[in-house]
């Protein structure tokens, strides 16, 4: 049976307890360039050197390995690129390769990165040389990965190649926001449950249950996407802006609660003796199911904790929307079933993405509360997109923001009761017209398809959807 391990370690740990380390044929050449190894050395100047923190550890992310068991080896499966200059870096202050790391390159980029990073970190001697003198090997921490599993590993293989040579968002927005906490102990508990979400969403089957699917299709969208004008799509920039340079130093291992249907009297969150996290209002509340986390999407963010509790509610309640086997709340139950049904592979990625943004926000809002009811009106307005298009792209979902008399993810957000959202989409005229001169072909196109889809779902005789509204129950 496969098994996966996924552990907190530091660089001079990993070295010594994980020997015969190899670069499989299949990975992708060694690409950092002077101005990557250069943004590395900066960084660790800052940390060791110019801004010193005695009892921290510099995370430097993820790496992934396949244990070979029948050539008694590890397989690099993402971490290459750091792996291999941190080894030329240890090669120019002791003049010898890491022990245990038997690289091998095969590929003429890799030889000629190799050879520049060497000659310029040559250059860069005295500063890592002061970085040595900081213990800074000992101090280095990332996430492993360990996987027993060929196929597992391909599949990690797939998905962390497809993201290019640099580092995905997420594993910008991990580091960034574990060096903000202070214990190593919560650092290690708070990497492990990042990567373990990270496992979930490791094939292009899965990749919707991962948190870049979060991080890119929920959250930034639902914070950002406001008001009628100037919505920007999402890119890793607006990522790392949104999530990263926009949060808000904490102090004193606390961090301020804002109003919200969970928390309605303002309190803060502490960390305690033992890493013990409280999370008090008047009444000394405790919140213990991540749903309910006293958080709204909107928010301002702090930098650390708050963070990822703030990321571990919306994945989990992303989880519960869509995936977690084992619901018994009747209304989501439905949900499911109407969202398996009508916005299955066959829908457009966009308008799948669409409805699980304003399921989220609704869930966010009010939680499971007329959900059911929701999910109905939503695909009502996000259908008509279908309808009314044949190819749908990213631009369309704006246009159907800006187009109403107001923003739907705005109506979501501010609203009191569900019947406001549900009143809202009623009275667009748009999307009433569209049903009304709908007069679809039967020629089995992607139209046509989800337009039986919807009919087939609620078991109706209808060759039209021209009174669509009046089947939502």
């Amino acid at each position: 049976m496969a098994e996966v391990k996924v552990l907190n370690i530091n660089y001079k740990d990993f070295i010594q307890r994980y020997q015969n380390i190899q670069i499989p044929d299949y990975q992708r050449p060694y690409r950092w360039d002077k101005e990557k190894v250069k943004e590395l050395l900066d960084d660790l100047k800052e940390f060791f050197i110019d801004k010193p923190e005695p009892d921290l550890d510099y995370y430097i992310g993820g790496i992934l390995l396949y244990n070979n068991k029948q050539d008694n080896c590890y397989e690099i499966i993402d971490g290459q690129q750091r792996l291999t200059t941190l080894n030329l870096i240890s090669y120019v202050l002791t003049d010898n390769i890491q022990q245990g790391q038997n690289f091998h390159y095969n590929n003429h980029i890799s030889f000629y990165h190799i050879k520049e990073n060497h000659q310029f970190l040559k250059e860069q001697i005295e500063l890592i040389q002061l970085l040595d003198k900081n213990n800074f090997f000992k101090k280095l921490a990332f996430t492993l990965i360990v996987s027993t599993d060929e196929d597992q590993s391909f599949a990690f293989f797939d998905s962390q190649n497809n993201r290019g040579v640099s580092l995905a968002a997420d594993d910008y927005l991990k580091a960034y926001h574990l060096r903000e906490i202070d214990s190593e102990s919560l650092q290690s508990k708070l990497a492990e449950q990042w990567e373990q979400a990270a496992i979930k969403a490791q094939n292009e089957m899965n990749i919707e249950r991962g948190l870049l699917h979060l991080f890119y299709k929920i959250l930034y969208r639902s914070r950002q996407w406001k008001g009628q004008t100037n919505i920007i799509p999402e890119n890793k920039d607006q990522i790392l802006t949104s999530f990263q340079k926009k949060t808000i130093k904490s102090t004193n291992n606390s961090f301020r609660l804002f109003k919200a249907k969970d928390n309605v009297k303002f309190a803060e969150v502490v960390i305690k003796e033992r890493d013990i996290i409280k999370t008090l209002t008047t009444d000394d509340t405790d919140f213990s199911d991540v749903d309910k986390l006293p958080f709204t999407l909107r928010q301002p963010l702090y930098k650390g904790l708050n963070f990822f509790q703030f990321t571990q509610k919306y994945y989990t309640i992303h989880q519960i929307l869509f995936y977690n086997s084992d619901i018994e709340d009747k209304n989501i139950k439905w949900v499911r079933k109407f969202y398996n049904s009508v916005y299955n592979s066959n829908m457009s990625e966009y308008l799948r993405h669409y409805i699980q943004l304003c399921l989220v926000m609704y869930y966010d809002t009010f939680g499971s509360v007329e959900i059911d009811k929701a999910v109905q009106y939503f695909d009502y307005f996000i259908g008509s997109i279908r309808i009314e298009k044949y190819y749908v792209r990213q631009e369309a979902i704006k246009n159907s923001l800006l187009q109403s008399d107001n923003n739907l993810l705005d109506v979501i957000a501010h609203s009191y009761l569900p019947e406001e959202v549900f009143d809202f989409i009623s009275r667009q005229n748009q999307i009433k017209t569209i049903y009304e001169n709908e007069n679809l072909k039967a020629d089995n196109g992607v139209r046509d398809k989800y337009k039986h889809r919807v009919i087939s779902f609620y078991n109706l005789q209808e060759s039209k959807l021209t009174k669509r509204i009046e089947w939502i129950k």
